[in-house]
């Protein structure tokens, strides 16, 4: 059996190449910029290459390599190895990821794996462990990475590991993975979650509908992503709703979409800022309450873009849960599990491509 595999890392902007070893120990990575217009092609031939250049820099050929693996956002075909509907591609691509078959294609490997990235994240934890890292309570940022223990969360917290983890991604889409014990939650024909999919809330703060990337009116994905906060931003300017101010100013001169989430953040001494920041937090705090009270989870980890400001985003909605015993969320102390809530450090340079590998390895067993 050969030493070696080659995972990928998709996010909104590249594709990071690792050369791995089987204990998912990054050996060598190489990064392939992502920019508009690239088409499917285009991206499978800079991957080919830049998979190229990481084997000759170890001196390796392709048969030292057992194949490929991914883990990304979008929908996994796993006939075909390709995700879909991902929104982490160019739009030029259609948001197909094919870049597994083409490296299998090139170098002429028998195994490849792909999933997405909430259940790739899972699969590391599954595989490599999953440790409870020390968390100080009544100072939610005296832990780092961020986490919150709520004050009166029962259970044994001596154990090493969380025996139900689930993954969240909240970036440019969103979704969960489900680590329960030594298992990957598949559902019962063998699908992932299509979290970001759900029914929500079909109106933004400004009134405009709130259209998910699949074209529906009311999914979460459009409440809470990045490029969902984006359209509440640019819809508010066109209808009215943000007229003038400093928001105001900044969404009409700023040009790239990716950015506007941050723009709201730098923003928020202006009230429509906060009115959005707020409807976040709130929209939040309603997802984090139904994961509790259906899963029971030991910890929730949060990962992806929208976490970089969780101070304004995910705290208040942690308080929101903890500190107000009358809100539609309300959780009965004593009777439903209280998680652990952390922020994922390193969610896409690590547990992503290392569980893409743990998934891999597993289907070769």
């Amino acid at each position: 059996m050969a030493d070696y595999i080659m995972a990928a890392d998709l996010g909104g902007s590249r594709i990071r190449l690792i050369l791995s070893n089987h204990e998912a120990v990054n050996l060598a990575d190489e990064i392939v910029p992502l920019v508009d217009g690239m088409t499917v092609d285009d991206v499978n031939a800079e991957t080919v290459k830049a998979a190229k250049t990481l084997m000759d820099s170890k001196g390796l050929s392709a048969s030292d390599v057992m194949g490929a693996t991914i883990g990304s956002a979008g929908v996994p075909d796993q006939e075909e190895k390709i995700l879909t509907e991902s929104p982490n591609v160019p739009k030029s691509t259609d948001g197909i990821i094919a870049v597994i078959p083409a490296l299998i294609k090139a170098f002429g490997w028998k195994y490849a794996y792909v999933n997405n990235d909430c259940s790739t994240a899972a699969e590391c934890a599954k595989r490599f462990g999953h440790k409870r890292q020390e968390i100080k309570p009544g100072d939610p940022y005296a832990s780092k990475p961020y986490a919150y223990r709520f004050a009166n969360r029962p259970g044994d917290d001596t154990e090493e590991d969380y025996f139900v983890v689930m993954y969240w991604t909240i970036s440019s889409g969103t979704n969960i993975g489900i680590k329960i014990g030594d298992l990957l939650y598949k559902g019962e024909f063998g699908t992932i979650p299509e979290f970001g999919h759900q029914f929500h809330v079909e109106k933004d703060p400004f009134e405009n509908d709130m259209v998910c990337g699949d074209g529906a009116v009311g999914h979460l994905e459009p409440v809470i992503s990045g490029g969902g906060i984006a359209k509440i931003m640019r819809n508010a300017v066109k209808s009215g709703g943000i007229s003038s101010g400093s928001l105001y100013d900044k969404i009409v001169n700023e040009k790239k979409d990716q950015k506007l989430p941050v723009v709201l953040f730098d923003t928020l001494e202006d009230e429509n800022a906060k009115k959005i920041v707020d409807f976040l937090s709130l929209n939040l705090a309603r997802v984090l309450g139904a994961i509790i009270v259906c899963y029971g989870p030991g910890k929730i980890e949060i990962g992806g873009g929208v976490m970089k400001s969780f101070e304004h985003v995910l705290v208040p909605a942690v308080k929101m849960l903890d500190e107000n015993v009358n809100n539609t969320f309300y959780l009965q102390r004593g009777k439903t599990s209280l998680p652990d809530i952390c922020v994922a450090k390193d969610y896409g340079n690590d547990y992503v491509w290392r569980g893409a590998i743990a998934g891999f390895l597993a289907e070769l067993t």
